[in-house]
This record gives C-alpha cells, sequence and structure tokens, in this order.
C-alpha cells in the first residue's frame, strides 16, 4: 500500500476529497485528514448526494479527528507511542503518552492511548480519570467513550458501560467497535 501525498492535492471532487481523509484518518495524519474534510465540506454539491458527503465529513471532522488541530510533532509523537504500545514496549509508550498529556493537554488521542495502557495494567481507576479528561477536552471523541465503557466493563458496571456505548453511537451510529461492542452487551444482558 502506498502512502497518500503529505500534502492534501487540489481540485479532487467532493467524495475523492472524503475516501482521502479518511486514508489520513487511518495513517493518524489528524491536519491533512481536517484539511480534506473542509474540502469536501466546501466542495460538496448542492444535491442529495453532495449532503450526504458534507454531513459524513462533519460527523468524521467532530468524532474521529482531535477538537483542536494537532501540531505535526505531536501527531507523530503519538504514532511512536501508539506503535511502542502495540509493540508491548508499555515504558516507551507510557512515557511518551504522558509527556505529550503535559505539552498538549488540549490533545485528547494521548489520554486515550494512556488510557488503554493502564486498563491492559488493570490501572481502571486511573484511566477512568485520564478518559474524563480526554472527554472533557472533546466531548464528540468516540474512541474515549468506547474506552470508557470498556474501563467501565471491567469494573462489572455494564449499565455505565452500555451508557458510554450509546452515547458513542449518539455520536457515529456506524461506528463498527461500537455496534459490536452493543451487540456484546446485549448479548451479557440476556445472560
Amino acid at each position: 500500500m502506498s502512502l497518500p501525498a503529505r500534502e492534501v492535492p487540489e481540485g479532487l471532487t467532493a467524495g475523492t476529497y472524503l475516501q482521502l481523509a479518511q486514508e489520513y484518518i487511518k495513517l493518524g495524519w489528524t491536519e491533512q485528514a481536517r484539511d480534506a474534510l473542509q474540502l469536501a465540506i466546501d466542495s460538496a454539491a448542492q444535491n442529495e448526494e453532495g449532503k450526504k458527503t458534507a454531513d459524513s465529513a462533519v460527523k468524521l471532522l467532530r468524532s474521529k479527528l482531535p477538537r483542536f488541530p494537532v501540531p505535526l510533532y505531536a501527531e507523530q509523537r503519538n504514532i511512536e507511542g501508539w506503535n511502542l504500545l502495540s509493540a508491548g514496549k508499555t515504558a516507551e509508550a507510557k512515557q511518551i503518552f504522558e509527556e505529550l498529556i503535559d505539552e498538549y493537554p488540549d490533545f485528547e488521542w494521548p489520554y486515550g492511548n494512556l488510557s488503554v495502557l493502564l486498563l491492559q495494567s488493570s490501572e481502571t481507576g486511573k484511566a477512568i480519570d485520564l478518559l474524563k479528561t480526554a472527554l472533557s477536552v472533546n466531548k464528540f471523541y468516540v474512541q474515549g467513550w468506547l474506552h470508557m465503557a470498556t474501563a467501565r466493563g471491567l469494573e462489572l458496571n455494564f449499565d455505565a458501560a452500555r451508557k458510554c456505548v450509546d452515547e458513542a453511537l449518539t455520536i457515529d451510529p456506524d461506528e463498527v467497535a461500537a455496534l459490536a461492542m452493543q451487540d456484546a452487551l446485549e448479548r451479557m444482558r440476556d445472560l
């Protein structure tokens, strides 16, 4: 798979900008995604399909990107931390996330990523505190709501976990992970 251009190209259709933004989001390239989504909104046709494209772009801007623009350094360090966490290098990942939180307190992703690390080491209370902060920065942070649902589930507070999943689905009714968590919680309730 080849990477998209670091600089958002000009002259694309709204639908193409939306697809490009989704690629940028998968890569963690927050500001390219933000630019591509804004271009999708700005270039959407004034018809039903254009409205759907613009609505999708707005939803992604709110739910999949940090609330505030993020410097490239912070974005890249967050990706590095996530890669270290994924490789099992938790001490190094934790240090990066803590440094990012100290330096960029309005960047919600490091809070969420550090909460994942803490949940893995059964530090649920600390993870919940971090997630509360992240969600106070951005109440539309879908991953934050899903991490909070996981934390509440680990506490065996399934009603609170359901409320978190419901919040995520209110923000993004198509969020696959939230739909899967909702299904799992429903099956648990049936037991």
